[in-house]
């Protein structure tokens, strides 16, 4: 009996260990997923002078195909307005990192989202 609980005991030790890379590199494709939205999506905006409404539901679908929820995906721009060649656009996307770990074995908390910031020089021409 003793031996059949120290068997059940390490596979779940052996399981863990098997998953957990496999799960930080899960993490690590949503991220380089959010990241190569917001190139994506800035560079877009370079040529039209600021992020459209076209453009963020655009990027809102690929991130959905992918698996994140589209209610909790937020894109922000540093304007509004049109911005005029030589101006600087920042652009922001913030969408929820799925909680992929079974167990946290460091002491740190994770983030809760994942983040993706590119900045670039308008191109717009009137």
């Amino acid at each position: 009996m003793k031996a059949t609980v120290l068997r059940a005991l390490f596979m779940w030790l052996v399981l863990f260990i098997i998953l957990q890379p496999i799960f930080t590199y899960i993490d690590y494709l949503l991220d380089l997923q959010v990241k190569a939205n917001t190139s994506y999506i800035t560079q877009k905006a370079a040529t039209e002078g600021m992020v459209t409404a076209s453009m963020k539901s655009e990027v809102i679908a690929n991130l959905k195909a992918v698996g994140f929820p589209e209610a909790s995906i937020h894109i922000t721009s540093s304007t509004e307005t049109v911005q005029e060649r030589k101006r600087r656009m920042d652009v922001y996307i913030s969408a929820p990192r799925m909680n992929l770990f079974p167990y946290n074995f460091s002491g740190v908390a994770q983030p809760t989202r994942y983040y993706g910031h590119g900045s670039i020089m308008s191109e717009y021409l009137d």
